[in-house]
């Protein structure tokens, strides 16, 4: 009886065995030998001297978010870093030629490097991915990333403006003889970004090393800085907020051609101006938030407003000097003389000696006296308000006659207002051309070339 149970028991023990074993894959007798023993808090060097080289590359694959008023920028990166491990070494041919493995980042020693400006909730909070691990020791470890970093963002030719954010990479603990950061060209940085319906355009990414040393060690500390050059789109901004503010700014030029006797000039300028007003309060929010500069956008606007502001002051003064044509105060001599020959010299058909008689006569007369322009210098008068209008008497057949001084005023005062307003027009035209033209002159700004060898 005893013997058959050890029988039995042999036999279960024997079957076991052979159902639990199972070949094991080169793979998993490679990382038995490699990470036996392995410690991962020690530099993988056989020499406590030897520098260790890490090479940094990033590949961009989403622009998040870019915050002006904060000055930070967002994106999705794939980070890739390459480096020797003298321990994580094997002989291919002992193990079925296999040359490369997969192992968990967080089983072996990886290089602590840190963004120096990063601006996120959680510093560096990565994924944990796995690393390959080649024969000879090379071990390349690429992991997922959303960064947020501080990004000085000139926003001064918004919303033209192109933009270059850094991605600075620094090693928390190493110094440069213990660990060194490079950039290698073969090792290229990728742009995997669609700029399909997005906000910026990728125009590349370059990558710099640079060191620093600090008086209180003698060992530089080296850092790569990858900056990324995108350019805004500026096809939405051109549409809802240019294209509208231009063509209300446009309509302030109609207040010139409206006749000041409908009194309407100022109701049109003010109706322009509270119009802008209310549309620069709905695409406020548009603006991006900076209280050190002032984009040329919102020079524009401003230029805008002021101009429709002194189209409506304008406005105001002609209707004003019109009003006065009630009065019995003659305008000032020096206007009405300028009124008269600006008139008289491209409108009417008179010669010198005629017009020179025309002149006189309305500048000298006093109130009550008779004014007397021939017929024949009457018809060749085109405007009329260069000669004032009277009645043919009928004791004097040959002659005009005016009868009231009120009369006279009231023409010369037209003949002022009418002057002024051509006059202001002008000025508005060219001022707004002078404006208008500086402005968006520099909204373009001037392009600038990206090395192509340090980006792909």
């Amino acid at each position: 009886m005893e013997r058959f149970i050890t029988l039995r028991l042999f036999i279960i023990v024997m079957f076991a065995t052979v159902t639990s074993y199972r070949p094991k894959s080169y793979e998993y007798k490679i990382k038995q030998r490699i990470l036996k023993n392995y410690d991962k808090t020690t530099r993988p060097v056989k020499n406590d001297n030897s520098t260790i080289e890490v090479s940094v590359a990033i590949s961009l694959y989403h622009i998040l978010d870019t915050d002006e008023k904060q000055q930070t920028f967002t994106s999705l990166l794939s980070i890739r870093q390459r480096w020797y491990d003298e321990l994580l070494v094997w002989d291919s041919s002992k193990f079925g030629n296999v040359q490369s493995i997969h192992v968990p980042s967080d089983a072996i020693w990886t290089p602590d490097l840190v963004i120096s400006n990063f601006a996120g909730d959680k510093f560096n909070d990565y994924v944990i991915t796995n690393a390959i691990v080649y024969n000879n020791g090379l071990v390349l470890w690429l992991f997922p990333a959303l960064v947020k970093t501080y990004c000085t963002l000139n926003v001064k030719f918004f919303p033209f403006d192109t933009q270059k954010c850094d991605i600075v990479f620094i090693s928390w603990t190493y110094h440069g003889f213990q660990l060194d950061l490079i950039y290698n060209s073969t090792f290229k940085n990728t742009v995997y970004y669609v700029p399909d319906n997005q906000e910026w355009r990728v125009e590349g990414i370059t990558a710099s090393r640079n060191e620093k040393k600090y008086t209180c060690c003698e060992e530089p500390y080296p850092d790569v800085t990858f900056t990324i050059h995108m350019r805004r789109g500026s096809l939405f901004y051109v549409v809802n907020l240019i294209a509208p503010c231009f063509l209300i700014f446009l309509i302030s030029f109609l207040g010139f051609f409206l006749p000041v006797e409908s009194g309407e000039k100022v109701n049109l300028e003010t109706t322009i101006l509270l119009a802008l007003c209310v549309f620069l309060l709905m695409v406020g929010e548009s603006m991006p938030p900076t209280p050190d500069a002032l984009p040329v956008l919102g020079m524009f606007f401003c230029s805008t407003m002021l101009m429709v502001t002194i189209a409506l002051v304008m406005a105001v003064i002609v209707t004003n000097l019109y009003a006065k044509k009630d009065s019995k105060r003659e305008p000032p001599k020096f206007i009405y003389k300028i009124a008269l020959r600006f008139y008289s010299n491209n409108k009417d058909g008179l010669g010198s000696s005629s017009r020179n008689r025309l002149a006189n006569n309305l500048q000298h007369n006093h109130s009550g006296e008779v004014l007397s322009i021939t017929d024949s210098e009457m018809s060749n008068q085109v405007d009329n308000d260069c000669y004032i209008c009277g009645h043919r008497s009928s004791d004097h057949p040959d002659s005009v006659k005016i009868e009231h001084s009120s009369i006279i005023i009231e023409r010369k005062w037209k003949l002022v207002t009418k002057f002024v307003d051509r006059l202001f027009f002008w000025l508005f035209f060219g001022l707004s051309c002078l404006t208008q033209t500086y402005l968006f002159s520099q909204m373009v700004p001037a392009k600038t070339e990206i090395p192509v060898n340090e980006f792909t």
